[in-house]
């Protein structure tokens, strides 16, 4: 039987998750934060049409002497965020939060939460109700979301947060009339998240809170038809997932999201078309960042809602090289 040389090649230990292709992610070069650097047409168009009522701060970097330069310190603009999550999850248990729908209504049991607040003063006039919308709270009602994450942070103890956007894609937003806003919507809510991580941070340097810019599935899926009667139906398509993704993923970056994770995925087909998009920002920017990926088994046999298993899901997605 003939040995081919390969088989003499001996495995080496992985030291880290398997790295995306880029050349920021393979020589580990730290995203700089400094967002207004990144003038690709695309991305420029998307803030052109931005409804921040004020011009937004979109640069994040620190001061490379902010704190010291040993782990557990880290610095934005100096560290590789690659490089500290290694050695936070190889070195302890890291816990990530960020749960708002939940919390979202907890607050409602204890405090008046109504269509009135949903409106706040900027959409007293809205078209349309509103109630429901908790992304939208982020402009609205921002001492009620940033509560929310100081929670998460100091009570909860976490060192991750994931952003209030779950649903801030023009996709999901076509229920309340908002596509406009969802660049503002994705910034609001990654900026609240921004400070929050600082302001609990400062406090105790030695356990830095990173920002997770949450991208949730849409309301509309790319593989499963929405009409019973006819299977080949569909109410969206890969390339409007895209658009939709990577607008959200311009706001997430531009509001101080450290990583990208595409969360609570029941149909693989939305999940590549996020991780596309996430792509095209990548090649775009140039910058690594790194990528979480949370898939949905919805019923005891152990699949998604559009059929894979865990693992059949991970190879269907694993050529985007998610840390987790």
């Amino acid at each position: 039987r003939k040995n081919f040389a390969y088989k003499n090649v001996h495995p080496n230990p992985a030291t880290e998750p398997p790295l995306p292709t880029s050349e920021a992610a393979q020589n580990h070069t730290p995203n700089p934060y400094r967002n207004s650097n990144i003038t690709h047409e695309k991305i420029a168009a998307i803030r052109a049409k931005a409804t921040n009522p004020t011009p937004p701060k979109i640069d994040h970097c620190q001061p490379s002497d902010t704190y010291p330069e040993s782990f557990p310190h880290f610095v934005r603009g100096r560290d590789s965020l690659r490089e500290y999550i290694t050695s936070l999850f190889t070195s302890r248990i890291a816990m990530y939060d960020g749960a708002m729908g939940t919390m979202i209504q907890n607050y409602a049991k204890k405090n008046k939460l109504e269509e009135e607040e949903y409106r706040g003063e900027r959409f007293k006039d809205w078209k349309c109700n509103t109630k429901g919308n908790n992304d939208q709270l982020s402009i609205t009602q921002p001492h009620i979301i940033k509560g929310i994450y100081k929670e998460y942070l100091e009570v909860g103890g976490s060192d991750l947060i994931g952003t209030n956007t779950f649903s801030s894609t023009t996709i999901a937003m076509g229920d309340y009339e908002m596509e406009d806003y969802v660049y503002e919507l994705n910034y609001e809510g990654a900026r609240l998240a921004r400070e929050a991580c600082d302001e609990v941070t400062a406090k105790d340097p030695t356990k830095p809170r990173f920002v997770v810019g949450a991208i949730g599935p849409t309301n509309r899926t790319g593989s499963i038809s929405p009409s019973v009667e006819d299977p080949s139906a569909r109410n969206v398509t890969f390339d409007e997932l895209v658009d939709a993704y990577f607008e959200q993923v311009v706001g997430l970056m531009d509001g101080g999201a450290d990583i990208l994770m595409v969360e609570t995925i029941f149909d693989t087909l939305n999940a590549k078309a996020a991780l596309y998009a996430i792509g095209e920002y990548l090649e775009f920017s140039g910058l690594d960042i790194p990528v979480f990926v949370s898939g949905t088994l919805v019923d005891q046999s152990g699949r998604t809602l559009s059929g894979q298993t865990g693992e059949a899901f991970y190879a269907s997605i694993r050529h985007a090289k998610p840390m987790c």
